[in-house]
């Protein structure tokens, strides 16, 4: 989910000069202080006052359909209102000139060298300890030094390949850096995605203020990492702690961008220090890791132990020079603002000049006179504590905002510093700059903001992205951080003064193009998720049909009134799809039509109901967001559609039961364009094999649950059953059209288990899957059938065998058809079955045996 603040009409936009004050004492971007329009903003400026309200209001309407279309989010966890935080964009961009930018390009290409041999030395020679320039408690005070990657050999000597600064301007208009992004730094993606967004929202804007493009600068990440290995065809990866990390969203983004598989640690595996992803083809052998997490729970094995997200192994893989990472493990090192006030000596030490874009005051509190000025202005600085080994803990809960403190609080901070001073810094307050900010009163006003700007190694260097990702907080506080809730990102435009280059697409020099068709490299873990994807949205529509067609029996001119004979058999069905617990449908039949229409109306609506609908589909949402990185976005829009229906019914309880049904017939057809989707956009890869077997599947156990109650026992015939199946099976036309007759119970056995020219039938679905078992990897050749062969063929082999008459005529005294009943569990043991076996020859390996669906929904049946 993500946000936009749309502004009110307006005929007009009123002059920034009178209606867009500077703030006193701070450097604005738009604006001097005289209140004249700085240069490079003049055209930019000139255009959007041009806009009238529609053209306004459109660019806000196209932000927000591509906001929900890409569902963009900085949280993904497990607790809902988390999930659903959205990311917010303000569409008026910040602008930098050409000018400008050059000179904050050397700046931080000079930090991005310095910074690189920093750990050069740091994890090698140690030449900063041994000569005295820096303290040893500064790197072995630092939880972030990983003894064990001292001496391990770093390809080319880049342990930086992906970086990124905080920077922001001082009053007097020069830039600062706040913070050294080294570890996995994040908001790349978001950056990308933004500037696609305001491009398409603004785009005469965009095209009439030349601005340089950020996609070349991917491309070349991505050129300069593959050539990091020396194979001719190299697997990268992107390695992310998983769909619970607040980041997901961007590594999913980039993963797809880029073209590398996104993996978790259980992913992987370690043989005779080579590094390998588990596969449904088998293991493959891993050359490039961009990493998403940190370095001390990357290898659980000489790192952190407690840690679930690593290889145990990989750091032996990396010593043996196998596998290189993005970036190298231990590079959080130099993220310690400790390091800020020694940057300045380290540049002339290695370079013999002094840093080209300052820090930000920072003093370390473990050298006398520095811990000495901090005590005496502890009431007007930013006081740090920034040796922690605890990963999670925010900024607010490791600062303390001076100005704010108490006299008690200051006291006791002063004595914590005065024992414990390595540990703290004092930094200067700032107060960044302002940029303008789109107001929903269709109004600019300036806001703080700073840019995160983005860097990647090359061979000859670095090279920077030319834009960023800014953020401002308009709530105008010092202390507002990095991803506040209330903030807001902009593009970040940097201007060209002559002809855009057009980037040019990634070439490999020393690489031969491989042409292939089909999938590759599909991880199990994908391949699980995938399979549980078809499941769930089977089950979705099994469940969707049913609930239609019971609610449309309950109106209308088919309404069944309170006959309890007839309730029972319809409630019996909720019961059997575990929408109902048998206690709620006994007293729902006692109550008759209203007590049943109420049960129903809980079902559909409610979405805190752990048995209503809204549930099975956030089980399809939750599943879908494993594997998005593997869908279109056309697909993708399908189900956030789809999934987003129950929260269009909480807004419509206590509607007219027509309303269901239309809502219900609405989804429906977001099932008919999803199954669309994946039949004819899908390639045929071992990804839509896995989410066609699953869907296949669910449809088998679907259906011979609905055969077996409605059909097994008593006279179906009679009493309507036969038409609900042939409904439910969405059958109806096929058998009027070939029987024009009454519904039969031998037809509907035939044309519902062992017909197969209809694509709803039960052998239908067996052959289909066995087409596709056929077409996955084995492990050796055997003339022999494997054990999903052998089920499959036992199973159309059952219903072939079968006298269709004979199953629709043999009772008991009792009215139990018992070879029907038979042949239908028997179906049933075999979906569980092949479930089993799917799971323990392609997915096992990868994790801990779970075939009862993805990790989030583990005890769920």
């Amino acid at each position: 989910m993500a946000s936009f603040h749309s502004p009110e009409p307006a005929d007009s936009l009123s002059p920034p000069t009178t209606m867009y004050p500077p703030q006193p004492d701070i450097f604005d971007e738009l604006v001097a202080s005289d209140g004249s329009v700085r240069p490079h903003w003049e055209n930019l400026l000139k255009q959007f006052e041009s806009l009238d309200a529609t053209q306004r209001c459109l660019a806000h309407e196209t932000a927000a359909r591509m906001l929900k279309d890409d569902g963009m989010t900085y949280l993904a966890g497990q607790n809902e209102r988390q999930r659903d935080r959205p990311w917010q964009l303000d569409l008026f961009p910040l602008l930098i000139s050409q000018e400008e930018w050059h000179h904050l390009e050397a700046g931080l290409i000079q930090r991005a060298r310095l910074l690189n041999h920093i750990l050069n030395d740091l994890y090698g020679p140690q030449q900063l300890l041994k000569n005295g320039t820096l303290p040893p408690a500064v790197v072995f005070g630092n939880p972030q030094f990983l003894q064990p990657c001292h001496g391990v050999p770093v390809a080319g000597g880049t342990y930086l390949h992906f970086l990124a600064f905080d920077v922001a301007r001082a009053p007097d208009g020069k830039w600062w850096v706040l913070r050294d992004r080294t570890e996995a730094p994040t908001g790349a993606g978001f950056a990308l995605e933004n500037r696609i967004i305001v491009s398409r929202s603004l785009p005469n804007l965009f095209a009439r203020t030349q601005v340089q493009r950020l996609s070349s600068f991917f491309q070349t990440f991505s050129e300069s990492f593959l050539q990091c290995s020396q194979r001719e065809d190299p697997l990268a990866v992107v390695l992310s702690p998983g769909p619970e990390n607040m980041a997901y969203f961007e590594h999913a983004y980039l993963a797809r961008y880029l073209g590398y598989p996104i993996v978790e640690g259980s992913d992987m595996t370690v043989r005779d220090e080579r590094l390998f992803l588990k596969t449904v083809d088998g293991l493959k052998p891993v050359d490039l890791v961009l990493r998403r997490i940190y370095s001390d729970l990357c290898d659980p094995l000489e790192l952190m132990t407690e840690s679930t997200t690593g290889v145990p192994g990989l750091l032996q893989a990396i010593r043996a020079g196998h596998v290189t990472l993005a970036n190298a493990l231990g590079s959080g090192l130099i993220e310690s603002e400790v390091l800020l006030s020694f940057l300045p000596t380290l540049s002339k030490f290695f370079f013999g000049e002094g840093l080209k874009i300052p820090s930000v005051a920072t003093w370390w509190c473990g050298q006398a006179n520095e811990r000495a000025y901090v005590l005496d202005n502890i009431n007007r600085l930013l006081i740090r504590r920034v040796l922690t080994p605890k990963h999670g803990l925010t900024h607010d809960r490791l600062s303390s905002f001076g100005p704010d403190l108490t006299e008690e609080d200051r006291g006791a901070l002063a004595q914590a510093i005065a024992r414990r001073g390595h540990e703290y810094v004092g930094r200067e307050i700032v107060s960044p700059s302002t940029t303008p900010f789109w107001t929903s009163q269709d109004e600019l006003k300036p806001v703080p903001m700073t840019v995160r700007i983005y860097l990647t190694a090359t061979k000859d260097g670095y090279t920077v992205m030319p834009g960023g990702l800014a953020r401002v907080s308009v709530r105008s506080d010092p202390r507002g951080h990095w991803h506040e809730p209330g903030d807001f990102s902009k593009d970040t435009w940097v201007k060209s003064n002559g002809p855009l280059d057009i980037p040019a697409a990634v070439t490999l020099p020393h690489h031969t193009l491989q042409l292939r068709r089909g999938g590759r490299d599909l991880p199990s873990r994908t391949a699980d998720n995938l399979f549980w994807l078809g499941r769930y949205t089977e089950r979705a529509e099994g469940a969707i049909r049913l609930l239609r067609s019971l609610v449309s029996r309950m109106s209308g001119e088919a309404g069944i009134g309170d006959d309890p004979e007839t309730l029972h058999r319809l409630v019996s069905l909720l019961v059997m799809q575990k929408h109902l617990s048998p206690r709620r449908a006994k007293r729902a039949v006692e109550g008759g039509a209203s007590a049943v229409e109420a049960e129903l109306r809980t079902i559909l609506f409610d979405p805190d109901s752990p048995d209503g609908l809204a549930t099975i589909l956030q089980n399809v949402r939750r599943t879908a967001e494993l594997v998005r990185h593997r869908l279109s976005l056309d697909t993708w829009n399908i189900l956030m559609e789809l999934t987003s229906v129950p929260k269009e019914w909480a807004q419509t309880k206590g509607q007219s039961i027509d309303d269901a049904i239309r809502l219900l017939s609405r989804m429906i057809q977001h099932l008919a364009a999803l199954n669309g989707m994946v039949m004819e956009n899908m390639t045929r890869s071992y990804a839509w094999r896995f989410l066609e077997m699953g869907r296949r599947l669910e449809r088998v156990r679907h259906l011979s649950k609905l055969m077996h109650h409605l059909a097994s026992r008593g006279t179906p015939e009679t009493t309507g059953a036969l038409n609900l199946l042939l409904e439910l099976a969405d059958a109806t036309i096929t058998y009027r059209t070939r029987y024009k007759a009454e519904a039969k119970l031998a037809a509907v056995l035939d044309l519902l288990l062992a017909d197969d020219t209809n694509p709803r039938s039960i052998i239908f679905q067996l052959l289909t899957i066995e087409a596709h078992i056929n077409a996955l990897p084995r492990e050796e050749a055997s003339a022999s059938l494997n054990p999903a062969q052998r089920i499959t063929t036992r199973g159309c082999t059952d219903i072939r065998l079968a006298d269709m008459m004979e199953l629709a005529h043999f009772t008991t005294k009792t009215g139990v058809r018992v070879n029907l009943e038979r042949l239908l569990k028997q179906l049933d043991q075999h979906v569980h079955q092949l479930s089993d076996v799917v799971a323990h020859t392609f997915f096992s390996h990868s994790l801990t045996q779970r075939i009862s669906g993805p990790q989030w929904l583990e005890g769920i049946p």
